[in-house]
């Protein structure tokens, strides 16, 4: 039970001190004229002027959703400019963290929806078995799973869910078949998790994504355009996207960052410095 009220503890710490973090970055682009002109420089806005910005907050109000609910926005930060642009940003306070957390078979809804592309069947099969989505999973684990190594088979077994040794050791084709799609489809991953998640309306997702953090915690201060970071990995995919190597493989390696299992759900992670070397 401790366990579990640190991590609770330090989830509210880390959506708090984001809050807190987002509020300084709008206080400075309202006092600050300097800091709103290098802000315009730095995304390319430099005949433009800012008239208001905005940030969610802490009750930060669902947006529409592709699937007819309402949804999380992954904008943090809006900017409206005398020109009408509007330009959208997301505020990361720290160097890597979820930028997208969703059970797989909703992953599946999003993800055909917002591109409108079929994921196949025989890669939703391995996805479903490697997050816990499969019925059979734990039969399939007692009967490939390297019982040697007990700590990951018993890490199996609690999650109901295969890792990328015992995956390709049931199914060969399964494994191979779901690293070429996330190889295949890193420019849409990409901007599924910094741009659009499951909101419906482009006004609702990012354009930018900003990694500052004010409050002293790390030094970093750096905006990149997401647009230019989805067209890198999908360049970089290849060699990129892997099996992790870490109990038996519970993660994929993404150009941006990874996905792996956490709560029986995708949980996908952004690092900056994957971000800063693919832009770079």
């Amino acid at each position: 039970m401790k366990e579990c009220r640190n991590r609770a503890t330090g989830w509210k710490y880390a959506k708090l001190t984001g809050h807190i973090n987002e509020n300084q970055v709008k206080f400075l682009i309202d006092t600050d004229e300097e800091y709103r002109l290098e802000f315009l420089e730095r995304v390319g806005c430099t005949n433009d002027t800012i008239i208001r910005c905005t940030v969610g907050g802490l009750h930060e109000k669902n947006v529409a959703g592709i699937l007819g609910r309402k949804t999380k926005s992954k904008t943090d930060l809006k900017i409206y400019c005398s020109s009408g642009k509007q330009i959208n940003v997301s505020i990361k306070k720290s160097l890597g963290g979820q930028v997208y957390f969703v059970r797989v078979d909703l992953f599946f809804q999003v993800f055909e929806k917002q591109f409108g592309k079929m994921i196949p069947e025989n890669v939703k099969r391995a996805m479903r078995l490697f997050w816990a989505a499969a019925d059979d999973a734990v039969s399939i684990i007692e009967q490939y799973a390297d019982k040697s190594d007990v700590k990951n088979y018993n890490l199996q077994i609690r999650h109901k869910s295969l890792n990328a040794t015992t995956l390709l050791h049931y199914n060969s084709s399964l494994y191979k078949a779901m690293l070429i799609w996330f190889v295949e489809n890193a420019y849409e991953l990409t901007k599924l998790s910094f741009t659009m998640g499951a909101a419906q309306n482009p006004q609702d997702w990012s354009e930018y994504v900003w990694y500052i953090n004010t409050l002293g915690e790390v030094q970093v201060d750096e905006i990149f355009h997401i647009e230019e970071l989805c067209s890198a990995a999908k360049d970089n995919a290849v060699k990129k996207t892997v099996y992790g190597d870490c109990n038996g493989g519970t993660t994929i390696q993404l150009p941006f960052g990874f996905v792996q299992w956490h709560q029986a759900q995708m949980q996908f992670h952004h690092l900056y410095w994957k971000v800063k070397e693919l832009y770079d």
